[in-house]
This record gives C-alpha cells, sequence and structure tokens, in this order.
C-alpha cells in the first residue's frame, strides 16, 4: 500500500512548526492554546483530531499526543489520503483511535 503517514517522536522530534508554532513535544493544552489563538488572531480555522487537541486547520497534519512517563507531549502524524479515502482521518491506522473504537 506503500507509505501514507509520518510521525514526529514527541521526545526525539524532529521538531516541526506550523505557521511559525512548533507541534512537537509541547504540553497538549499549551498547544492548543497556541493554535486558537493564532487562528483567532489571523481569522482563520483550526479543528480537533480524533484525541481532542485543536490543531492546524491543514489538510495532512493531525495532532496527537504520545504518552511518556506521566506526560503526553504532542505528536503530530503527517497523512496522506491512501484510495478510497476521501480524507486523512479516513487514512489514520486504527491503533491511533482512541480506546480502540472504530472509524465507523
Amino acid at each position: 500500500m506503500g507509505l501514507f503517514g509520518i510521525a514526529a517522536d514527541a521526545v526525539t522530534g524532529p521538531q516541526v512548526r506550523s505557521d511559525g508554532i512548533p507541534l512537537v513535544g509541547r504540553d497538549l493544552s499549551e498547544l492548543e492554546r497556541d493554535i486558537i489563538a493564532n487562528a483567532e488572531a489571523k481569522d482563520v480555522y483550526f479543528r480537533d483530531s480524533v484525541d481532542g487537541c485543536a490543531g492546524p486547520d491543514d489538510p495532512g497534519v493531525v495532532l496527537f499526543g504520545q504518552p511518556v512517563r506521566q506526560v503526553l507531549p504532542s505528536r503530530p502524524m503527517f497523512m496522506v489520503p491512501r484510495d478510497g479515502a476521501y480524507t486523512e482521518w479516513d487514512s489514520m491506522p486504527s491503533e491511533k483511535y482512541p480506546h480502540g473504537q472504530s472509524k465507523t
């Protein structure tokens, strides 16, 4: 099927930015606050990930938390829709869905 997504590790990176906002290894609530403030200041949209974290309204970028010891730092995934998928959400590996829930 080929490559359809790449995830940056929350601890080792690499660091990736969206509109100047660092996306990797951040406290999810702080990152969400920065994304929302940026969207409001520029009068643009943001969207929520399946984990419920606000992220950039950029097709192909989905934010998650990566459990590291007692914290949950941010880990962006860069998705490419597969054949038969309408969005990157449809291409998401099943293990990325909270509590093993199915997409349907």
